[in-house]
Parts: C-alpha cells; structure tokens; sequence
C-alpha cells in the first residue's frame, strides 16, 4: 500500500488535485487512442455470445468484436501520442520533484527534454504488448478446437486474465526504467537491470500490488460497460479510465523512484505536508 498511498498523495492531497487534473489532461489523447487500438469490451462481447475462432485473424480481433483496420490504424497513432505527450508529463512530474514546482511551461521543450527515455520505453512496451496479444491468439486459436462452447468460453477467459496479470507483472518489473533513464541518463539495458535489480523481495510484491490491482480494475471495468452493447458509452468510459491509468502509473514510477532510492523529494517538504494547526483553547 505504501506506493499507493504516496502517489494519491503526489496526486490529489499535493496543491488539492490540480497535478491530478493537469497530468490527466495530458493522458486524455492517449487515452482515447488506446480505447481504439484495444477495446475491452469487446472481449465479453465475444464471451456472451462466444462462437470458435477457427483463424489467426478472428482469434486477434476477437471473433470479428474488434475493427482491425481501425486498431491498425490506433496503434502507431497511440505511439506517436505517447511519444509526445508522456514525454510532456513525464518533464512536469520530474521536475516537480527535483526542484518542487510543478507546471508545464512550455510542453514542446519539455517533450523534447524527455523524448528519447520516453521513445525507448514506450517502444519497448508496446513491442511487449503486440507479443503477448500474438501468443494470446494463438493459445486462442487452440482453445477454439474444444467442441463444448462453454468450456470454450470459460478457458478464453482464463487466458485473457493471465495474460493481462502477465503484462502488468512485467510492467511492475521495469516500472523504474523510466526514471533511471531520466535521472541518470543511463542506456537502455543498463537502466532496465538497475531498475529490476532495486525490485527484489519485499519490494517486488509491495510494486506489484500498487501497479497490478489498480491496472486491472481497467479492463475490468470496460468489460462491464461493454455488457451494455453501447459502443459510444465504452469508449466514453475507457478513454478516461486508461487516462486515469497512465495519470497513476507515470507518478508512481517517479515517486517510487525516490522513496526506494531514499531520495529527499524538493515537493513534499515535512513542514508543508505534516503541518497541523495548533488547537484553539
């Protein structure tokens, strides 16, 4: 609960929500992007009226519940958007840190003052994204053999959970690759391994618990919404929760970043967080 607690903190006790509103400004176009590129609701579109996927094409979009052409088209779109934007919030949450004011003065200098940390994380992530979606269908294509429909249904559901848990376990793993990167200007694989070399024991499971459960409640959520069959409401809904997501996840990287290296935080003076007023006799 500690990163957790820490980055609501970061978020909406810090100058009472303005950082929140601001950074989740900045994560609304990926947001949306993402909702395109990987709607969630189409998975339980599928799984309430499952029928096989006998193709690599109808096992990926889900037995025909997602647009190819449109998710396509999303997916670089989104790597573009995260390119610029999530270097524009990762400069402002940065530098809020290192010198405690927090704004976005000029956003073109500041995406190019984070661009290739961000280019080579965001690179790294989606290729990791495309390779879990590419084994999923396959184990889906399998899966889609069994005769009986409900066993059927039942195990692509099983598979979709594991993979997300898998993703978000990886996620969790190089959550201060971005960080290190930034800081200590180190190079790609050499700020991966320092940032999994400072996960180990407690701390992993702590990491996994403040990025795992909180990312799941997305898809969770979207899958919900998409019972309504309302294609307007799910994106509606999924462009803000994977906004709010992306909002999360950047702080938490970069204040994780600090409490376990044990560095002293120019935002979060004792005296202003901690103050209490004396009581009145």
């Amino acid at each position: 609960m500690k990163y957790f607690i820490k980055t609501c903190e970061y978020l909406f006790k810090l100058e009472k929500g303005k950082r929140f509103f601001v950074l989740f400004l900045f994560a609304l176009p990926i947001g949306v992007a993402i909702a395109a590129a990987m709607p969630q609701g189409s998975l339980i579109n599928w799984l309430s009226d499952f029928n096989a996927a006998t193709s690599f094409r109808e096992a990926w979009s889900y037995n025909g519940n997602i647009n190819i052409l449109v998710s396509g088209l999303a997916v670089p779109i989104t790597f573009v958007l995260i390119l610029f934007f999530l270097s524009v919030m990762t400069t402002v949450i940065s530098r809020s840190l290192r010198v405690g004011v927090f704004k976005a003065e000029s956003v073109f200098r500041d995406c190019n003052e984070s661009f290739i940390p961000v280019l080579q994380g965001a690179f790294g992530y989606i290729v990791t994204a495309l390779l879990l979606k590419v084994l999923m269908t396959l184990l889906l294509q399998l899966i889609s053999r069994i005769e009986l429909a409900v066993i059927a249904a039942i195990l692509t559901a099983i598979v979709a959970v594991i993979t997300y848990v898998g993703f978000f376990m990886l996620l969790t793993l190089g959550i201060l690759y971005l960080p290190f990167m930034s800081f200590n200007g180190l190079g790609t694989f050499e700020a991966f391994i320092q940032a999994a070399g400072k996960l180990s024991g407690g701390t992993y499971r702590r990491m996994a618990f403040a990025v795992i459960i909180p990312s799941l409640i997305v898809p969770a959520i979207g899958m919900a919404v998409g019972v309504a069959h309302s294609l307007i409401a799910s994106v509606i809904v999924e462009s803000v929760l994977n906004a709010v997501l992306l909002t999360y996840i950047v702080t938490l990287a970069f204040v994780s970043y600090y409490e376990i290296l044990g560095l002293t935080r120019e935002d979060y003076p004792r005296e202003y967080f901690y103050y209490k007023p004396p009581r009145r006799r």
